[in-house]
């Protein structure tokens, strides 16, 4: 099961790290942490990015 997993974390690279870009992101948009909103946006802005590169780009290049 752990292979597993890994083996499709490590496949997916650009879609787990686009995935972690949004969810930081966006708990930085909590009014607790609304000192950090700028870097929220970023890491939110990174993410969408990384999620479009991960989708336009064809499966073979991603390895």
């Amino acid at each position: 099961m752990r292979e597993n997993t890994l083996h499709r974390i490590q496949k997916n690279k650009l879609g787990v790290l686009a995935s972690l870009c949004f969810f930081f992101g966006s708990s930085l948009f909590l009014p607790a942490l609304a000192n950090y909103a700028t870097i929220g946006v970023w890491l939110f802005m990174a993410g969408s990015a990384l999620m479009f590169i991960d989708i336009v780009l064809p499966s073979g290049v991603q390895n």
